[in-house]
C-alpha cells in the first residue's frame, strides 16, 4: 500500500479552553487544503511518522480556525500536540497544481521567451502564497510569487517566467 499525498494545513499552535481546542495557524493555501481533505494527520515537523486524526471540532473564523482533534480531549493533551503539522490528503487536493520545494530548488529560471534569470535559490512562505527566490548570476536576487499565472515547470526542468513581469535588461528588447 503506497501512503497518501500529505498537504501541509497548518501548525497547531495556542491552546484555548479546558477540552483540547487549540487554533490553527495556517500555511498558505491551508484553509482550502482543510476544505478539500477527506483524511487528517499531525506530524512533528521534519519528522518521518504522521498519526491519523480526525475533528471533533471546527470553529473559530477562515483567518483563525479553532480546532478540536480526536487525539487530544484534555487540555493536557493539546498542549502536548502544539507545534505539530496539520496535514491533509485527498484525491481533490492531488489535483491541485503544485511544486515541491525540493523540486525547485536549484533549478534555472528563465523567461517564457528564454532569457536565463538565475538559480532558485529558496522558496519563502508569505500570508497569500509561496515566492520564489532566484539567485542572478551577480548575486542579486528576484522574487517571484509563486502562482500558476507567473510561474510554471517546462519539459526541460526550468522554471519557467512569463514575459513582461521583469524589466529587460540594457540593450534588450
Amino acid at each position: 500500500m503506497t501512503s497518501p499525498s500529505l498537504w501541509t494545513c497548518g501548525v497547531l499552535g495556542k491552546v484555548h479552553g479546558l477540552h483540547g481546542e487549540m487554533y490553527l495557524n495556517l500555511s498558505p493555501g491551508g484553509l482550502e487544503r482543510l476544505r478539500l481533505g477527506t483524511s487528517f494527520f499531525v506530524a512533528r515537523e521534519g519528522a518521518g511518522e504522521s498519526r491519523p486524526c480526525a475533528f471533533t471540532r471546527v470553529g473559530g473564523t477562515d483567518r483563525r480556525p479553532l480546532v478540536r482533534l480526536d487525539l487530544a480531549a484534555t487540555r493536557e493533551a493539546a498542549i502536548a500536540l502544539q507545534g505539530m503539522e496539520l496535514l491533509a490528503s485527498g484525491d481533490d487536493l492531488d489535483e491541485q497544481p503544485h511544486y515541491r520545494v525540493g523540486d525547485l530548488l536549484g533549478r534555472t529560471a528563465r523567461t517564457a521567451s528564454g532569457r536565463a534569470l538565475g538559480e532558485v535559490a529558496d522558496v519563502l512562505e508569505s500570508p497569500a502564497h509561496e515566492i520564489l527566490v532566484v539567485r542572478a548570476a551577480g548575486g542579486d536576487e528576484i522574487l517571484l510569487p509563486l502562482v500558476d499565472e507567473i510561474v510554471s515547470l517546462d519539459a526541460d526542468g526550468d522554471v519557467r517566467v512569463v514575459d513582461g513581469l521583469l524589466d529587460e535588461p540594457d540593450g534588450e528588447a
